[in-house]
């Protein structure tokens, strides 16, 4: 298929592209172009790939007035303009015809080309224009030059005859035929035929813009009207007479604060002018009915004529939505409700037989010896698994119903980690393991002291289960706002497809009824969601078979559980 040649533009510049032939686009489109940029004659142009064009209302660039010297060069290039001047002169060459434009009708004065290539010579013609003329010209700005440096031809491309508009005055070639005519009352005569040429074209001149404007707007599902400052509707389409639920013609002349109900006219007022955002409102409808709508208005200069144009989307379905969407939310906060209340439930019906069980095989093993003993021993051990099971279930569903208390206080850090590091003395020893320990006596942070010690607790219990021999180890670290965890470990390590998935609740590497490792899966996952409310970041690096290293960074929290801000001067002198 044959490119097609388009000019399009954002709210900043504009660009010629090739589009691919068959792409279907129309003026008012909006799209989306990749492509390879490059430059022809001097014109920077976008040799389009594809193209997609995108579902939204159709929208005409408002064109920019300028002058023909501030049109001249590449400032703006590729954009829509409209340019005022006199014509120089008028011809054609292999190409199409043209006019040559200057602002004082001075040959040294800066000039710019009015091209209307053969291609679209039976929808635009200069043969109403003279030299000596003036007139406003719309079109696309470009330029195309046969040698470097590209700097001496400069043109604007009409896109209909409706662009081409006389400015003022009688048009040259008219003045002419005035001149010959001497006589008085054929001066007459033939001003008046004058004017009613001038008057019939301007008719039909706003008529055929009046037909462009009707095509475009019954085009779209927006309700579209016209109306002037003082809020009178010059044009509406059928869209906004059916949301209104009334016939077209009867929304003319009325004023558009009328098509609004009592509670929504102080709305409509605010969004008179250029109103970057919609603004939400109700349309009364004739029968009594209201429907949600979204306004949004533009001012568009008409000739002399200022005008406002105001675009009323029915969002009705999208207020079902969010409706539908509110009502789940609510609906899932009540689930989950239900499940905290449930598992806060269960879990204090645990842990009564729990403590009964783990306090009864300890008075066993104070008293028995032998076998009992070790039976006791294993008794205690698996109620304290337990335990330790249900704590994070319920640390998990505390978390996820964001019931969990964050209590603030001064924390001296070394005592936690020993209070952690005692708690695993017996399984260090069973293990053979070394520990090291490198956090200093004076360490402390603000933050709550019963979230940090489950965390020390579920990563130093996570590097002494999966390290059968060497060494595990703790170090913190002061930062400027707070204190820098690191827990490492010379154990299995950890795969690299497992690692993104370290922190999901419930996921282990090795799973199933062959599973290496015991566990629920839950600990470091509850130690990155405590991390995250105490406002701080977790880490990994760890290669298999080699360790794992964790590290942790933790800023002090003010009364209100939120970080302290530490200022450069005292930053600095930490």
């Amino acid at each position: 298929p044959v490119p097609e040649i388009a000019a399009i533009q954002d709210s900043t510049a504009g660009i010629h592209v090739l589009l691919p032939g068959g792409s279907g686009v129309e003026r008012g489109d909006s799209v989306h172009i990749r492509g390879i940029i490059d430059q022809a004659y001097g014109l920077t142009q976008l040799q389009g790939l594809d193209c997609q064009i995108l579902d939204v209302p159709p929208r005409v660039p408002r064109p920019l007035p300028l002058t023909v010297s501030s049109a001249v060069g590449e400032r703006h290039e590729g954009r829509l303009a409209r340019v005022e001047g006199h014509v120089l002169s008028k011809g054609s060459n292999d190409g199409g015809d043209f006019l040559i434009l200057t602002d004082e009708r001075k040959d040294t004065s800066p000039q710019l080309t009015v091209f209307v290539a053969n291609r679209h010579e039976g929808r635009v013609q200069f043969d109403a224009f003279e030299e000596g003329d003036k007139i406003e010209v719309t079109g696309v700005l470009d330029q195309h030059d046969f040698e470097a440096p590209y700097t001496d031809y400069y043109q604007i491309e009409p896109r209909t005859q409706a662009d081409l508009v006389q400015v003022g005055g009688v048009p040259a070639y008219l003045q002419t035929i005035l001149l010959v005519l001497a006589g008085g009352g054929l001066i007459a005569v033939v001003a008046v035929f004058v004017l009613q040429n001038a008057v019939r074209r301007r008719t039909q001149e706003l008529a055929q813009s009046r037909a462009r404007f009707r095509r475009l707007a019954e085009a779209t599902l927006e309700g579209i009207a016209l109306h002037e400052a003082d809020g009178k509707i010059i044009d509406a389409n059928m869209a906004l007479a059916d949301m209104v639920g009334t016939d077209r013609d009867e929304l003319i002349e009325r004023n558009v604060a009328e098509v609004l109900p009592e509670a929504t006219v102080d709305t409509a007022q605010d969004v008179n002018g250029n109103a970057e955002v919609p603004t939400e409102a109700e349309i009364v409808q004739k029968d009594g009915g209201t429907i949600p709508v979204e306004i949004e208005e533009r001012e568009v200069t008409v000739g002399d004529e200022t005008v406002h144009v105001r675009a009323v989307r029915d969002i009705s379905k999208r207020k079902e939505w969010e409706d539908e969407i509110l009502l789940a939310k609510q609906e899932a906060e009540q689930m989950a409700e239900l499940k905290s209340n449930l598992l806060n439930n269960m879990s204090h019906e645990f842990r009564t037989p729990i403590t009964n069980i783990t306090g009864y095989a300890e008075l066993i093993m104070d008293e028995a010896s032998g076998p009992p003993e070790k039976f006791a021993a294993q008794i205690r051990k698996s109620g304290k698994r337990l335990s330790e099971t249900l704590q994070s279930v319920l640390d998990l569903a505390q978390i996820e119903a964001g019931t969990l208390d964050v209590l603030v206080r001064e924390v001296a850090v070394a005592n936690v980690v020993r209070e952690v590091v005692d708690q695993h003395d017996q399984k260090i020893d069973e293990e053979v393991l070394t520990v090291e320990v490198d956090v200093p006596d004076d360490f402390t942070l603000k933050t709550d002291r019963t979230l940090l010690y489950r965390i020390f607790n579920n990563l130093i219990h996570n590097a002494i289960k999966f390290t059968e021999e060497g060494a595990i180890g703790v170090e913190v670290n002061s930062l400027d706002a707070g204190l820098q965890i690191t827990v490492w470990d010379t154990g299995v390590g950890i795969a690299p497809e497992f690692q993104p998935h370290l922190f999901d609740p419930f996921k282990q590497e090795s799973e199933g009824i062959d599973r290496e490792y015991e566990g629920t899966g839950l600990g470091l996952s509850l130690t990155k969601r405590i991390v995250d409310i105490l406002g701080g970041t977790i880490e990994v690096e760890s290669t298999k078979e080699e360790g794992s290293v964790f590290t942790i960074e933790l800023p002090s929290l003010d009364s209100a559980g939120k970080p302290v801000v530490v200022s450069g001067e005292r930053a600095a002198s930490r």
